[in-house]
């Protein structure tokens, strides 16, 4: 445990000094030596086994005092450094080296003190075990907790905080997992490796997790990856995490927190970050169930406490403006304001020099960006989308001086921005909206100098209203392109479509197609899932849609027709891979194809919705295309019927409302 701890606060001091060089100019040689006291504990306490189990883990709770310590006072230097200024400076700096010198003498004291504890057990031959091996204490009889408990504390210390980060979100709750990867980056509680990119890394984490049991895939990945942690994994990571003060909930303004805790999630409303900030110093602030108008609710981010946040994450929350102080939070490098009501950003934005991620996306009636974005220089993760009329966002000209940008999405590439991308040549996923004719060739230009993008998506402007999106048969994708959306009317694939062996997951939507789309796309080799919404207007579909051993790894298919009525034959031994399949707005379709029930590795069928007399065709008890589905473990279909009873409700409550 001490080894992990002490080489996650390695890399932190490493970045900083990185990060941080003018604030830290004259002190190398003081962090260093601390360092230095780090990584020789860090080499010796994986050795303690010999040590008494209450003893190692006393010793532990002294060494993270310390380093909590000495966090909070590098953060608190380099806040009071940004806003003063002369003689006022220089008593900052005597009084941070006094700091970095009682760390150096508590450091070696417990080390001391350790070696004497080990000595000593050594020279009685103790060697005492834990009291109780599988780690459960009195009362717990569970055996579900106990081989959580045992799970938990056998992780390597990376894993153990990235999981306790997933149990500061409610109960049941659904994370997205783009989402958790911004987050555990902006926390730094990633450990980077020397030719990676560290949100690959990130992924490596939550999949090995996955992997464990202890996050779970909470839905399919047709609609992106939602994950959640099982019950009785969470309960034993809240009791690890209070023990150790890494976070804490706030159920009411009266809570008593420590001063160290770490990471501050509320439940209810604004109105109790103010008391909460007010006596800790967090480095994280989530707000979850806020309903209410939070305009008079900011004085919070004038206490001193504020400045130490590096996430602010208030996403789904009711906010409706964002204050200028909000720029004065220096070491900010989330900001979450998804699906807030906000419809302007602050001008002060571009103060925060560390802010790594900004999602702004479906912001209320928020348009525009400010030109002060630009002074954004270590963003890394920009994700936009208008809530109103569904188009780009307008982003200023310069936008390709911000060099550490992985994602950009949901922008509008006219005005010159389309050339402009080409400076971002460091790009992983790209999104443009609003794509139109005269922008085409500059974008495409752009786009193919983005050797290493691995997302992208092109949505015509009224792509869902008949809008043309138009590809150029020129285009040469990127080499490591993975996913790829198509939103607009498509006159016909385009032949490097077919060619793009690492595709793995693809949506056309829109593109009204005369062709079958599968004819070209069943060969590529890595594609998952792929959603075929209102891309193919035909009234039938037969054994011609996909041959034997077609989308060989095919495992998600949706697709969404309204003049699709009859899906006649599937050939034997046709996608042998498939695990989901949806069929969705299809509201004429009478007949599933004959050889569905050859798919044997089918686990869901979704039908959204389903005509009343084909619910009758497909019953258990006689429903004469039964035989089809009936190896299906999950079938799920709303009605005709039901749909309309739904529909007529809701106006029925609407009327009465008004």
């Amino acid at each position: 445990m001490a080894e992990g701890f002490v080489n996650f606060y390695l890399q932190r001091l490493d970045t900083l000094l990185l990060q941080e060089a003018e604030s830290f100019s004259g002190f190398e040689d003081e962090v260093q030596r601390i360092m230095g006291m780090l990584r020789e504990i860090g080499s010796f306490s994986a050795e303690s086994g010999s040590t008494a189990e209450t003893d190692a883990a006393s010793w532990v709770r002294e060494l993270k005092d310390i380093i909590n310590e000495m966090d909070d006072s590098v953060d608190r230097f380099i806040i009071q450094m940004d806003t003063h200024s002369g003689s006022e400076q220089k008593k900052l700096i005597d009084s941070f080296s006094h700091e970095l010198q009682k760390t150096s003498s508590c450091l070696a004291e417990t080390v001391l003190v350790h070696r004497t504890r080990k000595l000593n057990s050594s020279i009685k031959g103790e060697k005492r075990e834990d009291e109780n091996i599988h780690g459960m204490d009195e009362g717990e009889t569970s055996a579900s907790y106990s081989s959580s408990k045992l799970q938990y504390k056998n992780l390597p210390y990376q894993l153990q905080i990235c999981f306790a980060y997933c149990c500061i979100f409610p109960e049941n709750y659904w994370i997205n997992k783009g989402r958790l990867i911004r987050l555990f980056i902006a926390e730094g509680l990633i450990q980077g490796k020397a030719g990676e990119v560290i949100e690959d890394i990130a992924q490596e984490n939550i999949n090995e997790l996955i992997n464990l049991g202890m996050l779970q895939v909470a839905d399919h990945p047709g609609n992106g990856i939602k994950l959640v942690v099982p019950s009785h994994h969470r309960e034993v990571c809240l009791h690890q995490i209070k023990e150790e003060e890494f976070q804490t909930a706030c159920p009411n303004s009266d809570s008593s927190l420590p001063l160290t805790v770490r990471c501050v999630s509320i439940h209810s409303d604004m109105k109790q970050v103010e008391s909460v900030l007010s006596k800790v110093r967090s480095r994280s602030l989530f707000l979850f169930g806020n309903r209410g108008s939070s305009e008079d609710n900011w004085n919070w981010l004038n206490l001193y406490g504020s400045k130490f946040l590096r996430v602010l994450d208030l996403e789904d929350s009711k906010i409706k403006h964002l204050p200028d102080e909000v720029g004065d939070l220096m070491h900010l490098r989330y900001l979450g304001l998804k699906q807030t009501d906000i419809s302007e950003l602050p001008e002060r934005l571009g103060n925060l020099r560390a802010l790594q991620t900004l999602d702004i996306r479906r912001c209320g009636n928020l348009k525009a960006v400010p030109n002060e974005v630009l002074n954004l220089l270590r963003l890394r993760h920009f994700k936009m989308f208008k809530n109103i009329g569904i188009g780009g966002m307008s982003i200023p000209i310069g936008i390709g001086r911000i060099k550490s940008l992985q994602t950009l999405t949901g922008i509008y590439a006219g005005d010159g921005i389309a050339r402009e991308l080409g400076s971002l040549i460091q790009l992983r996923r790209l999104g443009v909206m609003d794509v139109n004719e005269d922008d085409v060739s500059e974008l495409f230009v752009s786009v193919t100098k983005m050797r290493e993008l691995l997302c992208l998506s092109l949505q015509a402007k009224h792509a869902f209203h008949r809008g043309t999106l138009t590809l150029l048969e020129s285009f040469i994708p990127p080499p490591l392109l993975r996913k790829l959306r198509l939103e607009g009317i498509l006159e016909r694939i385009p032949n490097w479509l077919g060619l793009m062996e690492r595709l793995t997951c693809l949506r056309l939507g829109y593109s009204h197609l005369s062709e079958n789309p599968a004819s070209v796309l069943q060969h590529l080799p890595n594609l998952k899932i792929l959603s075929l919404w209102h891309a193919f207007d035909t009234k039938q579909i037969g054994k011609e849609f996909c041959r034997a051993g077609g989308f060989p790894k095919l495992e998600d298919l949706t697709i969404a027709s309204h003049v699709l009525e009859e899906w006649t034959e599937l050939v034997e031994g046709a996608v042998p891979s498939l695990k989901f399949l949806h069929m969705r707005n299809c509201l004429r379709l009478r007949m599933l194809p004959e050889g569905l029930q050859f798919i044997t590795t089918l686990k869901q069928l979704s039908l959204l919705p389903l005509l009343n007399d084909h619910e009758e065709r497909l019953r258990p008890d006689g429903g004469e295309e039964n035989y089809k589905i009936k190896h299906i473990p999950q079938v799920k279909f709303i009605t005709m019927s039901a749909v309309n009873q739904i529909a007529l409700h809701s106006r029925g409550v609407v009327k009465k409302e008004e």
